[in-house]
C-alpha cells in the first residue's frame, strides 16, 4: 500500500513539474514573440527626409544669428553681461540639438516602438528640460534675469510656445509605455503598434521642430538686437 501511495505521489509530482515547465515555456514563447513584434521596423524615410532638411536649415540659421555677436567688437547700448548670457543660452541649446544622440533621431529612416520611446525621452530630458526650461524659460518671464528691455516685444510669443511644449510630450511617453501591456498578439494589435510607433515619433518630431522654431525666433531677435545696437 505504501509503495502504491509513493508511486501516486511521484506521478502527481511529475505531472506538476511538467505543467510548470509547460507554463514556463508558454510564457517564454509569448514574451519572445511579443519582443520580436515590438522590434519590427517601420519605414518613415520620406517623412524624415523633409524633417532632416528643415531641422538642418533652422540650426544653421540659429548658429549664424548667434555668431553675429562678438563681445570684442560690440558697440551697442545693451549690457555686455546680458548679451553674453543670451549667446550662451542659444549656443547651449544648439549643442543639445547637434549632439550625437539628438542627430541620431533625425537620421533614422526606419524605427521601432523602442525608438519612439527613446526619442520622446530625449526630447523631455534634453531638449525640454536642458534647453527650453533651463535656458529659454526665463526669457518668457516678466522677472527675467536677462535685463534687455526689448525682450518684452517677443515675451508673449516665448511664453505661449514654452507653455505648449511643457504640456505636449507626456501623453506620448505614457501611450508608448501602455503598448507593452498586451501579451497575446493579433493583427489588430500589430497594426495598432505600427500606428503608435509612427504617430508617436511624428508627434515628438513635431515638438522637436517647434522647439527649434522657438529658438530660431529668439536668435532672430538677438541678431537684430546686435545689428541695431
Amino acid at each position: 500500500m505504501k509503495k502504491i501511495l509513493l508511486e501516486y505521489a511521484n506521478i502527481i509530482g511529475y505531472t506538476i513539474t511538467g505543467l510548470v515547465f509547460g507554463l514556463g515555456f508558454f510564457l517564454l514563447f509569448i514574451n519572445f514573440y511579443h519582443a520580436k513584434e515590438l522590434s519590427e521596423t517601420l519605414d518613415i524615410s520620406t517623412y524624415m527626409a523633409t524633417s532632416r532638411e528643415n531641422a538642418s536649415n533652422k540650426l544653421q540659421q540659429i548658429k549664424e544669428n548667434a555668431a553675429v555677436y562678438n563681445q570684442a567688437t560690440y558697440n551697442g547700448s545693451e549690457d555686455i553681461f546680458n548679451m553674453n548670457s543670451m549667446q550662451i543660452r542659444i549656443n547651449s541649446c544648439v549643442t543639445i540639438f547637434e549632439s550625437e544622440e539628438g542627430q541620431s533621431f533625425l537620421n533614422k529612416d526606419k524605427i521601432t516602438i523602442q525608438d519612439s520611446y527613446r526619442f520622446n525621452q530625449f526630447f523631455q530630458n534634453e531638449v525640454l528640460n536642458d534647453c527650453v526650461v533651463m535656458q529659454l524659460n526665463t526669457l518668457g518671464e516678466t522677472s527675467s534675469s536677462v535685463g534687455i528691455s526689448s525682450l518684452s516685444s517677443i515675451r508673449p510669443f516665448i511664453r505661449l510656445n514654452i507653455d505648449y511644449l511643457l504640456s505636449a510630450p507626456s501623453y506620448v511617453g505614457n501611450t508608448i509605455q501602455n503598448a507593452d501591456a498586451y501579451y497575446v498578439s493579433n493583427d489588430v494589435n500589430r497594426n495598432s503598434i505600427f500606428d503608435l510607433t509612427r504617430d508617436s515619433y511624428y508627434a515628438t518630431m513635431n515638438n522637436y521642430q517647434q522647439s527649434l522654431d522657438l529658438l530660431l525666433e529668439i536668435s532672430n531677435w538677438y541678431k537684430n538686437l546686435v545689428i541695431g545696437g
